[in-house]
């Protein structure tokens, strides 16, 4: 079985040598989001040397800027723009009115619209970091109508999801999924076309309590989506796997 993670963020593993023993063994594919430019190019590097690792690994890197960075990056954003093309998808950009209240919240939106910006006018993918400002971020898109968001971990009010899934908005499900009844219940809720998987390594987990943060626990996520939705692990892996390949064939990968 293969399997595909939507979201994680492999520059950010500390022990890169545990972090190759890992990949050797991943059968799939692992789209690596960045939290800024120097992000990116690691993410970039981990790529090239996944390409020596296993014939059955494939990493995707995707330029973004987190919102926690969106104030150290600004006000010129520039510098990302010779790299805007060469990035199959976007990601992660949003808003974070939650944990980055430190971060102002004019240059968290500067940063949000200068990357949407190239998604309407690319018909780019993007994934979407929403933390408490999912209200905002529903409105800020009404702007991009060609813009294709992903929705990454969403745990908001379910009024703001349905209208994102009344927009067809894909929706990525991970570690957290299996520990909440009101995710749980939106993943019900979510049309099987537009489920994705993600682990948000190399800390989320870790954060929620648990102790895996391998790549290998995006197969613990497809095994949780299988249990809410009453299905088996295969029939999971094959609704997932189909909506990412839809992406990432449209993508050129």
């Amino acid at each position: 079985m293969t399997f595909i993670d939507f979201h994680t963020h492999l520059d950010c593993y500390e022990n890169k040598k545990e972090l190759s023993d890992w990949l050797k063994t991943f059968n799939g594919r692992i789209v690596s989001a960045s939290l800024d430019l120097d992000s990116y190019f690691e993410n970039i590097k981990i790529s090239e040397r996944a390409k020596k690792i296993s014939p059955k690994l494939k990493i995707i890197p995707t330029l973004g800027i987190h919102p926690k960075n969106a104030e150290k990056e600004a006000p010129d954003f520039s510098k990302y723009k010779p790299y805007l093309s060469d990035s199959p998808l976007i990601g992660e950009i949003g808003l974070d009115f939650c944990w980055h209240k430190d971060v102002s919240l004019l240059f968290q939106e500067k940063a949000f619209r200068f990357f949407l910006g190239h998604c309407e006018e690319s018909k780019k993918y993007c994934v979407i970091h929403t933390k408490d400002a999912e209200e905002k971020t529903a409105r800020i898109l009404e702007d991009y109508p060609n813009a294709k968001p992903i929705i990454h971990w969403y745990d908001g009010p379910k009024d703001i999801y349905q209208e994102f899934i009344k927009r067809k908005y894909l929706e990525t499900f991970g570690c957290q999924t299996i520990r909440s009844g009101h995710i749980q219940e939106l993943l019900k809720f979510t049309p099987k076309e537009l489920i994705l998987a993600e682990t948000d390594n190399p800390d989320s987990e870790i954060w929620l309590g648990g102790s895996e943060k391998s790549p290998h626990l995006i197969k613990r996520i497809y095994s949780d989506i299988a249990e809410i939705l009453n299905i088996s692990t295969e029939e999971t892996a094959e609704i997932i796997n189909k909506n990412a390949n839809k992406i990432l064939t449209v993508q050129h990968f």
